[in-house]
């Protein structure tokens, strides 16, 4: 993997990180959120949640990344491998992990987006800009194998594997991510070596790397050495900056990573 070149960026009056892998693409701007927003604790809420003030938040995220149009796409996540196109989240509540969507589409389809709050938000993008999807990926989402669904699905869409680039956003990370045994064997099933993935913990115990599996896995499916960005900062650690479910519990709040057709064309 490339040494990470993720930044935070303050938009809009929220503070957003971004990865360098997408600096060079053109048509397409991105963001991951933080939980620092003008109110504090800036929640992108659940799939359900359709209270106004979290509507208004998902619009000024989509506004503070640049994005054309201001509604992101909501999936009901359910740690899968299932990726669905833009255009079939417009008006319905789907259960997919991922997003695919085009540089074609106009401002009325959905924003490629995913919630997370300790899993990994991917973003993913063709050297063109023509085609994008964001990802939600934790661990049984990657034991599913939803880096290489991800890479088909751009397939599908036009782009070749080794035109992809993807940046791994803001996730827990093998310092605090302690693990049981099914945890390692799902994802080694997938044909992942342990070295990209495993990390001794204390104790005798385990960590998992999930970047270091995604890592593996979408160079796998054929991306090149060097087009996997990942975020810098763990979630749990980093109470400051993002949301967190092993450390808050069921009343975390929920990060968004998106990415789609930008605002200003270039």
């Amino acid at each position: 993997m490339n040494a990470t070149g993720w930044r935070l960026e303050r938009e809009g009056g929220l503070l957003l990180a971004r990865s360098a892998a997408f600096d060079a693409i053109p048509r397409i701007a991105h963001a991951v959120s933080t939980r620092v927003g003008p109110e504090g604790g800036f929640d992108l809420g659940s799939a359900d949640d359709t209270e106004p003030r979290v509507l208004t938040r998902r619009a000024a995220l989509a506004r503070a990344a640049g994005c054309l149009g201001s509604t992101p796409a909501i999936l009901r996540q359910v740690h899968g491998a299932r990726i669905v196109s833009a255009s079939e989240t417009r008006g319905a509540l789907v259960e997919a992990d991922g997003v695919v969507g085009s540089s074609m589409e106009d401002e009325s389809v959905p924003i490629p987006a995913v919630r997370a709050a300790d899993c990994v938000p991917v973003l993913l993008a063709s050297r063109s800009g023509a085609v994008f999807a964001a990802v939600h990926a934790g661990w049984r989402g990657i034991a599913a194998g939803i880096a290489g669904a991800s890479v088909r699905a751009l397939a599908v869409a036009g782009a070749r594997p080794d035109e992809i680039v993807a940046g791994l956003g803001p996730a827990i990370g093998p310092c605090c991510y302690e693990v049981g045994p099914e945890v390692v064997e799902g994802i080694a099933r997938t044909g992942v070596a342990r070295d990209r993935f495993v990390r001794a913990g204390e104790r005798g115990g385990v960590r998992v790397d999930l970047h270091g599996a995604l890592a593996a896995q979408l160079e796998g499916a054929g991306l090149p050495a060097g087009a996997v960005d990942p975020a810098p900062w763990c979630t749990r650690c980093r109470g400051d900056l993002f949301f967190s479910y092993r450390r808050d519990g069921g009343s975390a709040g929920r990060l968004m990573g998106l990415i789609g057709r930008s605002a200003r064309q270039s």
